[in-house]
């Protein structure tokens, strides 16, 4: 069983789990008392016509490829220094298995002032569509699905279920096949994941090539291995309208001022 698989496996227990004690209807009368959804964040408006790319600022405390990345993980601290140095959204990473992230983070995050003033998205490994309304209870306003771990039906559904909420949709691809799927399901916001999930190998020439195929009126998303601000200016130079980047960022001791030596205005 690939690393996936074992993610997808657990992941659907978890699901079980979480509606046994939380039963579906008592979620979805929870969604009354949900938190607004923050609008579509302006900084990733398609940049046919130029501009920078905005940041969506990844907050995490552990990965399968790196291990521990930060200790002590304080994600209130960390999405203020974010806010501070020009984050265009926060991405909350919530497995707990795996990634050492949980809910509670983001609905936490989401009352703080740099939940406020930013828009949050949930990753996580989303395979059911009680996820989609824990994930809009917390206070979730851009969801991540992921092509490669949902059939075609089932992407439709999740896609459609997140939309019906109001929320914004990141459709994550990694191959030709999986940018087609995406887009046949009716993705507006597509992100292109340069590390290969199996393997965990990184291929920025692979990303950029999938990137620059994405049609115009797409939100065009760069996801992993992004490091340096020369891999910001890569991007920004191929049109890309956002860039998701958390452990660069994270690995540093200062996060915001790593942010900000990513898009180049630190002197």
């Amino acid at each position: 069983m690939t690393l996936l698989e074992q993610i997808v496996f657990r992941k659907r227990r978890e699901v079980e789990e979480s509606g046994g004690r939380r039963p579906l209807a008592a979620l979805e009368k929870a969604l009354a008392d949900a938190p607004p959804v923050r609008p579509f964040p302006p900084a990733f408006l398609p940049k046919a016509g130029g501009g920078s790319p905005g940041i969506i600022a990844e907050m995490k405390r552990k990965s399968p490829s790196r291990g521990e990345i930060r200790n002590p993980y304080a994600p209130l601290e960390i999405a203020e220094s974010y806010r501070r140095s020009g984050a265009a959204a926060l991405s909350i990473l919530t497995d707990g298995t795996f990634f050492g992230g949980a809910l509670d983070d983001l609905a936490t995050v989401r009352k703080s002032p740099a939940g406020e003033a930013l828009p949050i998205l949930r990753k996580d490994f989303i395979v059911d569509p009680y996820q989609v309304l824990e994930s809009r209870v917390a206070g979730a306003d851009i969801l991540l699905l992921i092509v490669r771990i949902l059939p075609g039906d089932l992407l439709k559904l999740l896609l459609s279920l997140g939309s019906s909420l109001g929320m914004s949709v990141l459709v994550e691809t990694h191959s030709d096949r999986e940018v087609e799927a995406a887009l046949s399901a009716g993705a507006r916001m597509v992100g292109v994941n340069s590390r290969d999930l199996d393997t965990l190998e990184i291929d920025l020439a692979r990303g950029a090539r999938l990137l620059a195929g994405l049609p115009e009126g797409v939100v065009r998303v760069a996801e992993s291995g992004l490091k340096t601000h020369a891999d910001y200016r890569r991007m920004a130079d191929l049109g890309v309208d956002a860039l998701l980047v958390g452990e660069s960022f994270l690995s540093a001791s200062d996060p915001g001022r790593a942010l900000e030596e990513f898009r180049g205005i630190v002197d």
